[in-house]
């Protein structure tokens, strides 16, 4: 596997990550209303989609043959599931206007954390099969510190490049399209590198 071309997808996974966490929040906040409770929710459910993707997968990592094909199938999770919460936006008025009630916005955060967990989950899955696939045990700081600042420095690009000019410019539908489209592309990509022989 190119090593270079694994850490420029990781960079971009991280990049679509944050593209879709401020993506999400604006028809989410249109929908559940710009307070503490919105973004507390879309925020937490951000991070303990993360924490638990990694800790489902560790073991699931390790135990991969083909890391980088696992890697793949994630990216195309994660950009199906692109297209497919633009249908739940539709739905969601809807919904949570049913369970408007005083005192009940503990139902509410269940509902907007149901939308994002599986999401979440997959970004935060990402990370050990990610280390698995470029890691080598002699040289675990190198590969890893390299590793994380591709992804991070992506991550620093995703709410730069969405809120000062994909969202400006092509809005909130066509922005989704565009990164669900990126997540599917490499992810296809990836999975048929990957079946062309050793992804190690």
């Amino acid at each position: 596997m190119n090593r270079k071309l694994l850490l420029l997808a990781f960079g971009l996974s991280g990049m679509t990550s944050l593209i879709y966490e401020i993506l999400w929040s604006r028809p989410l906040q249109l929908i559940f209303g710009s307070t503490i409770y919105a973004v507390s929710t879309i925020l937490t459910t951000f991070f303990v989609g993360f924490a638990l993707g990694s800790y489902l997968f560790r073991h699931k990592a390790d135990a991969a043959k083909n890391p980088v094909l696992l890697f793949s199938l994630l990216q195309i999770g994660i950009g199906i599931y692109g297209f497919f919460i633009l249908k739940l936006f539709t739905i969601l008025p809807q919904a949570y206007l049913s369970l408007e009630i005083s005192g009940l916005q503990f139902v509410q955060f269940g509902l907007l954390f149901l939308v994002l967990i599986l999401p979440t989950t997959l970004f935060g899955a990402t990370w050990p099969v990610a280390n698995k696939a470029y890691i080598k045990g002699e040289r675990v700081g190198k590969d890893a510190g390299l590793l994380y600042s591709f992804n991070s420095f992506g991550s620093s690009l995703g709410p730069l490049s969405a809120g000062f000019m994909l969202l400006p410019l092509f809005g909130i539908t066509k922005t989704a399209i565009l990164v669900a489209s990126l997540n599917l592309v490499m992810g296809i990509g990836l999975f048929m590198y990957s079946k062309k022989g050793d992804s190690r």
